[in-house]
């Protein structure tokens, strides 16, 4: 009762002074005001206000510029400024009098929510003099002069909305300056801040969002590492605050924010949210990620790779991880989102690292030549978990050191300078993506295969075991090929390393042999030998004598010259003396008659031009002896 009644007398005292008159410099006229906000309004009181000061017409001079009105004794200005306002009276010349028209200022002010219905307002303004409050509610306005402590607290006696109004005016001024108008809600209890995300912009500024209610005053305090809170920054009418001169790559931040009640002194914490202080190290094949923070209501932290998710870790009190899914090379860039219980999340700044591994790459185990007419062809199977930035070829003849050949790009490479008959192997390893070169292969000696022909035309093939497999060889075939190259025989055998064709081969002069090797392991192609062609001779079959007098056996009556693989023969008989006794290209015998006369007892000369299947021409000759009984 005592501060409303403090209140009522002051109102009553304002009430009186807003009344006075204002009296001109020659004391002949007043005026209800001098100073106002625009658009301000004055009246003329009184105009013969010393005995014979007659002002009847009078004329009013406002604005001081010479511009006359008669009789005009209210007046608005619209602008601001100062006026030399004058009336001028006809027997005794004008009267002066100083109005100030001022703009027209809303005054600042926040209003700050408390719990219990209570309201704290602070008036920023200090343009006025004198300022007065409307709470809203019907009850009467509190005034408060100019100072540096312009607050004042009020309690409600409901929770019904209000509109609180702050006007303000100067010494010796007339009231009519707007008022500046602010929605109210009173509460019983002031709500908990909500920390909605803090962001690392860079490596020195945190920038944290929240949801600030209207009307209620933030205290925002903040800790560094495991030390205690301390307050930061007041905030009101914002929901986002940035904090900046911070060290995150050597320290983490955390953050709350309290609700503070300006009536009661009070604050109403909200739960801590904390930066990480990310870390990102390369390792051999992997990159380490290590986060130190206070790990406190974070329920999942979420993993970003080069701006996709990549792992989440469902349980909060983690702070570290690693990455093994990593090329060497390779940038790789990651970002946390830490998560809260409720649903508050922290965003780290994104940290870069380089993939590199020193690990020896796994040596290729299987590789298969194949032996061809220009050379040798060599592939292979590449270690599927290694990436090849290039082979490398090398070669040894016989028990020599390898020595470098060449380099290739692809799992496969053909060495023209192969020489069948020579012995010679190879060796091959492989430098990766991380510059870490691979072991050599055991040695690759491809199949060299040698083939001979006995006296009988019979086949003998020799050659090299295989190697080049991991698993080695299952076994060896043999393929052979008629002249036209069809495939007349396939022969295994197993192991061995040679073959001899028993059954002489009378259909196939020329014969093609390749030998195969099948290795143990699927998956793997078969290692050819070169290709070796064989061309049987004709080998002719001829009598040394024989008895044509038709009285011995038949098998011996003539004499013929035959073979093996003939396709065309000339027979020609000569005696003694060189004359030609017999001739014949039909492939008959010679009975020992020449012109139906029996030729006598001797030895006489054969020359036989042959010419085989293959279309080689020879010429063979002997002796052979005529005998009679």
């Amino acid at each position: 009762m005592k501060k409303l009644a403090i209140i009522l007398i002051f109102l009553l005292i304002v009430a009186k002074v807003g009344h006075a008159q204002y009296i001109s410099e020659g004391g002949r006229f007043s005026v209800d005001n001098i100073r106002g906000c625009a658009p301000f309004k004055i009246n003329i009181t009184a105009t013969n206000l010393v005995v014979g000061a007659n002002c009847t017409p009078c004329n009013m001079d406002y604005l001081g510029n010479n511009t006359t009105q008669q009789n005009l004794l209210t007046f608005t200005y619209t602008n601001p400024g100062t006026y030399r306002m004058s009336v001028n009276y006809p027997n005794s010349g004008p009267d002066f009098i100083n109005i100030t028209v001022d703009n027209n200022l809303q005054p600042p002010f926040e209003v700050y929510t408390c719990s219990g219905s209570q309201v704290s307002i602070k008036i920023t303004d200090q343009t006025y003099d004198q300022y007065f409050v409307d709470f809203g509610d019907g009850s009467p306005l509190l005034p408060i002069i100019k100072s540096n402590n312009q607050v004042a607290q009020y309690t409600y006696g409901s929770a019904s909305p209000v509109t609180i109004k702050v006007n303000g005016k100067k010494n010796n001024a007339a009231n009519n300056c707007s008022a500046k108008n602010i929605a109210f809600n009173p509460v019983a209890t002031l709500p908990l801040p909500q920390i909605t995300q803090l962001t690392a912009v860079d490596a020195s500024t945190l920038k944290l969002d929240f949801v600030q209610p209207v009307n209620v005053q933030y205290k925002l305090e903040m800790a560094t590492n495991t030390q205690g809170f301390v307050q930061l920054q007041t905030l009101y009418g914002v929901g986002t605050s940035t904090i900046t001169n911070l060290n995150l790559d050597n320290n983490y931040y955390c953050f709350r924010l309290s609700s503070y009640d300006a009536c009661n002194f009070i604050n109403n914490y909200s739960q801590t949210i904390c930066s990480q202080r990310l870390a990102v190290t390369p390792q051999n094949g992997q990159i380490k990620l290590d986060w130190p923070t206070n790990t406190a209501g974070v329920s999942r932290v979420d993993i970003t790779r080069n701006g996709t998710l990549y792992n989440t870790i469902n349980n909060g009190t983690t702070v570290s991880f690693v990455d093994p899914d990593v090329i060497c090379k390779t940038n790789y860039c990651y970002q946390l989102t830490s998560t809260y219980s409720w649903n508050g999340k922290s965003v780290s700044l994104t940290k870069c690292g380089t993939a590199f591994s020193s690990n020896i790459p796994a040596t290729i185990t299987n590789a298969t030549s194949v032996v061809e007419g220009d050379g040798v062809k060599i592939s292979w199977i590449q270690p599927p978990l290694f990436t090849v930035a290039n082979y490398s070829i090398l070669k040894a003849s016989g028990t020599g050191t390898f020595n470098f050949l060449d380099n290739s790009l692809v799992a496969n490479y053909k060495d023209k300078a192969f020489t069948v008959g020579a012995d010679q192997c190879y060796k091959i390893n492989y430098l990766d993506l991380c510059d870490n070169r691979s072991l050599n292969t055991n040695p690759i000696c491809p199949i060299q295969l040698q083939g001979e022909l006995s006296d009988e035309n019979k086949v003998t093939l020799t050659w090299n075991a295989y190697t080049g497999w991991n698993l080695g060889v299952k076994s060896y075939q043999i393929l052979k090929y008629d002249q036209s190259g069809s495939l007349i025989a396939t022969i295994d055998r197993g192991t061995n390393l040679s073959f001899t064709e028993t059954d002489v081969d009378l259909q196939n002069q020329i014969v093609f042999y390749k030998v195969v090797a099948i290795p143990n392991e699927l998956g793997i192609l078969q290692s050819e030998s070169n290709q070796i062609q064989l061309i049987k001779p004709v080998n002719l079959f001829f009598p040394t004598a024989f008895t044509p007098d038709r009285k011995g056996p038949v098998a011996n009556e003539t004499f013929k010259v035959q073979g093996q693989f003939v396709k065309k023969m000339e027979l020609s008989i000569f005696d003694r003396w060189g004359a030609v006794v017999f001739y014949t290209d039909k492939g008959e015998g010679w009975d020992g008659f020449q012109n139906g006369q029996p030729m006598p007892i001797s030895t006489y000369v054969w020359v036989a031009n042959v010419t085989d299947i293959s279309g080689k021409t020879y010429q063979r000759s002997g002796t052979v002896v005529l005998m009679r009984k």
